[in-house]
């Protein structure tokens, strides 16, 4: 679970009703966000020489996979029941360019379908997901996410076109709309914090126009669409499959999980609404998602790491709100003009948006990282990894003559890096020991003790702390002999005193987290773990 800085909570938490005109105004929001991430299709289709009408279709099949994705994963039963909206991923990028160039689209349906079944399994065995996602990890990965975001939203927000030199009005508009945005997020007022980023669309447009970034007649050809259209899957929609794509899509799959690991560890933590089942439902439904667009004629969908910086930005966490945009989505799917707007929105203001809303993301990977204890193993499982996934962004060339599956590893540095911590991390646990004692008669630093153990086993700093604070208080109610510590990998420590003669009157556990029980010369505690 990741910690929260003191403070950081929702305006209107998962269950909150939401005032119509500001639930209208978030869906607008978010869609915003969103449609940074709907030129994937665009990318896809060009790859394959994809007419307009394909390139079109693509992006309403993934629109509307998109919004039934994001419609189960509002509800508790049949998702994470949080505002978490599925979006085009980038870690599905590589492998399905692969797969179009390879086979053509039947090949890219059929390996989403498999790569969303597949996730669909797996999501059944999270209770063991905190031995291989514990918070360090999952803290690279929300950090990578934003590193890997570097090379799509800076030449975005600097004009970049074809890897070339900034253009200096399409930068004067990337800087007025970020300035903006961040300068009415730190309004007190919740109106602006609210709509900081809508309202910072608004002053990028009117930044573009007057730039000449964006002209006005270009509107002129919205009169040239229809109003209302049905995709049509016939000539398009059919699938096959290849065993020799089943290990990038693997790949991109975890990869999308680990990403989704991580949002929803991060919506936990900040709504303090997460359930037994929350994960397991959501990579569920992720999974359910993924094969839908797969099924529809889309293109592979996760969860959005800009927007769950979004819930975080303004204060909304209202699944209402996930509700709504899913249905919006779906809509947008059956009206041509939407794929149109993506086309005309100028780019510096997508990459403006995109970098304030995972800023936010990156922010709270390092709190989770710095929030644990780390021995010298563990400091190496996070700044290995970090490093690696730099190198596939900053030298590129390293990589190039790799065999093709081999390359997929290091296409991005959210793949590489997350990848390399989950090896590490794995490997690196090997030899820790799980269970240590302490006795009183040899040492009266108990506390030194405990957080000797919480650097061994990676635990969360201020709750080590705590527990060192009760044990100690425990072993003050009588004369103890000796302390046995276990650790257990899927969340839980527990701790054995046992005294000369009995004791009375052993103090509670702060907070009423966890179970403390006596019988005779013993008395036994367990700590849920953070």
């Amino acid at each position: 679970m990741f910690t929260m800085a003191e403070g950081d909570e929702p305006i209107y938490n998962v269950n909150d009703r939401v005032p119509l005109g500001t639930t209208v105004l978030t869906i607008l929001q978010h869609f915003f966000v969103l449609a940074v991430y709907m030129t994937y299709p665009v990318i896809i289709s060009n790859s394959i020489g994809g007419s307009t009408d394909l390139t079109m279709f693509l992006i309403s099949a993934t629109l509307i996979g998109s919004g039934v994705a994001t419609i189960l994963q509002s509800f508790s039963k049949t998702g994470a029941g949080y505002l978490l909206p599925m979006v085009p991923n980038s870690s599905y990028l590589p492998a399905s360019l692969l797969a179009a160039t390879a086979g053509g689209l039947p090949l890219l349906y059929g390996m989403l379908i498999i790569s969303g079944l597949f996730e669909m399994v797996i999501s059944r065995f999270t209770k063991f997901f905190r031995i291989v996602f514990p918070n360090e990890v999952t803290g690279v990965v929300l950090f990578l996410l934003g590193i890997a975001i570097v090379p799509f939203a800076f030449p975005l927000f600097f004009g970049s076109v074809d890897a070339g030199p900034l253009d200096p009005a399409s930068t004067v508009v990337g800087i007025i709309t970020l300035s903006a945005t961040i300068l009415l997020s730190v309004i007190p007022r919740r109106f602006f914090k609210f709509y900081a980023i809508l309202i910072g669309i608004v002053i990028g447009m009117a930044a573009s126009v007057f730039l000449g970034v964006f002209r006005l007649e270009t509107l002129l050809q919205i009169t040239s669409l229809s109003v209302f259209w049905i995709p049509n899957p016939i000539g398009i929609v059919s699938y096959s499959f290849d065993f020799a794509l089943l290990i990038p899509f693997t790949i991109a799959m975890i990869c999308v999980m680990l990403k989704s690991v991580g949002n929803i560890s991060l919506l936990n933590a900040y709504t303090k609404e997460g359930e037994k089942n929350t994960l397991k439902n959501g990579l569920m439904s992720e999974g359910a998602g993924v094969a839908i667009a797969g099924a529809l004629g889309g293109v592979g969908i996760g969860s959005s790491s800009g927007a769950t910086g979004l819930v975080v930005g303004t204060g909304i966490a209202a699944k209402r709100i996930g509700l709504g945009l899913g249905v919006f989505l779906i809509l947008c799917g059956f009206l041509p003009a939407i794929g149109w707007v993506f086309h005309i929105l100028p780019k510096p203001i997508l990459g403006a948006t995109l970098l304030y809303a995972v800023t936010f993301v990156m922010v709270t990977g390092i709190q989770s990282i710095a929030s644990r204890m780390l021995d010298p193993r563990r400091k190496f499982v996070v700044i290995l990894p970090i490093l690696i996934g730099v190198s596939s962004a900053v030298c590129p060339y390293l990589y190039a003559d790799l065999p093709k599956t081999l390359a997929l590893f290091f296409a991005s540095p959210l793949t590489s890096g997350s990848m390399a911590v989950l090896v590490l991390g794995l490997v690196l646990k090997i030899g820790i020991r799980k269970h240590r004692s302490f006795d009183f008669s040899k040492d009266a630093n108990l506390q030194r003790f405990l957080m000797e153990c919480g650097r061994q086993w990676t635990l969360d700093r201020m709750q080590v702390l705590s527990i060192a604070n009760h044990l100690q208080s425990v072993a003050n109610a009588g004369k103890p002999e000796r302390l046995d510590v276990r650790f257990e990998p899927t969340g839980m420590l527990r701790a054995e005193m046992i005294f000369k003669e009995p004791v009375e009157d052993v103090p509670k556990i702060n907070g009423g987290r966890g179970n403390i029980e006596t019988e005779g010369r013993a008395v036994r505690a367990s700590y849920p773990l953070m």
